[in-house]
């Protein structure tokens, strides 16, 4: 049996990264509540009155043909790497770009789908599918996962966030050096006596960095307290996924999904080359521990080790990763997700009887934040893998080898 459980979600209250800063000017892109929206333009430093010699930008652009017809992107080129963000799909990133090593995937989704062109309820709620092409799509928020009934209803696959327009977007830029760069957009999940969640993210680089992160929130405007799910499908290939890849991380624990998962356990955090026709999904349920910071480390590098990707993510807020690992055929989509998210990607039904599914009180706001940086080179890769080396220094993994299905 085939199990959709590309997961990824977030939140927390506890980690902060610095936010007081001083803002030399913010931009409004679109609006709801002005009623407005630009049409496209690049921006450059001179824009926030700093320092008009500095080598960054940042690009609005409307997309036209087929199914991407509409859709808006917003591209953040800090000189160093380059973010594509699309509001019109709930703030989600379709790739980032680097020196050598691109985040993304080569799905057999070609376009940017324009959310009016997805029926989530489509193929037993696998609609989702219809559109799945970016690197970071985050999942949630009334629910997540695995799609089938709760209580008769249809939870679709991966939920609606994704597939939402921001209805407020704006870029800032700090006032003082190093001028971080940060576009923030507003998206709200509500309908009438059910869920009204308010997602608010910023994404932000500094100029010359190879990293940036996320400063998100969720808000549960509802008068009464919700469950809710929240997964962040980071999703990975080109330059990182090959035989001989390999996720490591601070685990605790590691759990195979299901019975097919469970006879590549011992080797689950090395990859595969992809099919030559075709190959089935592997599901593995991680949980993290947090240095003293609250933070879980992870990386996935590729087989030479001088490439790769390193991340972190608050515990406290996601306290589970989900590794997805999609061996295909580099035509049906080739690719690994390694995905933080407050519960495991399964069935929001499962999920609550298992004790994992959290609530969050009316008019409680949760933060999450996720920072990912690209290193292009042994060195940097080298001294990511002696962190995560450290912080596992007279740690063991529980392995638990009975399936969770």
């Amino acid at each position: 049996m085939k199990y959709f459980l590309f997961g990824i979600g977030a939140i927390g209250l506890a980690i902060s990264f610095p936010m007081h800063r001083s803002l030399a000017k913010e931009i409004t892109l679109s609006s709801v509540e002005k009623n407005i929206r630009t049409d496209d333009q690049v921006y450059n430093a001179g824009d926030f009155g700093v320092s008009a010699n500095a080598g960054w930008s940042v690009k609005k652009k409307t997309l036209h043909g087929g199914m991407q017809e509409g859709v808006e992107l917003i591209t953040i080129d800090n000189g160093e790497m380059e973010i594509d963000i699309i509001p019109t799909r709930g703030m989600n990133v379709m790739s980032v770009r680097g020196e050598g090593l691109t985040l993304g995937w080569d799905s057999p989704v070609k376009e940017i789908v324009h959310p009016r062109n997805v029926n989530l309820n489509y193929n037993g709620g696998l609609g989702w599918l219809d559109s799945f092409t970016e690197w970071m799509v985050r999942c949630g928020l009334e629910y997540s996962g695995h799609p089938g009934d709760d209580n008769g209803r249809l939870m679709t696959l991966h939920g609606r966030i994704a597939h939402i327009p921001a209805s407020e977007v704006t870029i800032k830029v700090d006032e003082l050096p190093p001028h971080r760069i940060s576009v923030t957009g507003v998206v709200h999940e509500v309908w009438f006596k059910g869920a009204n969640f308010t997602l608010e993210t910023t994404i932000s680089t500094i100029p010359g960095s190879n990293t940036f992160r996320f400063d998100d929130t969720v808000t549960n405007n509802s008068s009464q307290e919700k469950e809710f799910q929240v997964l962040y499908h980071a999703n990975f290939a080109k330059e990182l996924l090959e035989k001989g890849s390999r996720m490591e991380g601070t685990i605790a624990e590691v759990q195979p999904f299901n019975d097919y998962a469970a006879k590549s356990l011992d080797t689950y955090q090395v990859y595969d080359a992809p099919a030559k026709v075709w190959a089935d999904e592997k599901v593995y349920q991680i949980t993290p521990f947090a240095d003293q910071d609250g933070l879980a480390h992870f990386m996935l590098l590729n087989q030479k080790a001088d490439k790769a990707v390193s991340f972190t993510f608050n515990v406290d807020a996601l306290p589970y990763l989900s590794q997805w690992k999609n061996e295909d055929s580099i035509e049906n989509g080739y690719v690994t997700g390694l995905e933080p998210g407050n519960t495991f990607p399964s069935n929001r039904s499962y999920e609550r009887k298992m004790g994992r599914l959290p609530k969050i009180a009316a008019g409680e706001t949760i933060s999450y934040q996720l920072e990912y940086s690209l290193l292009s080179d042994r060195k940097e890769v080298k001294q990511a893998r002696a962190k995560i080396d450290q912080l596992n220094k007279d740690r063991s993994v529980k392995i638990i080898r009975k399936a969770a299905h």
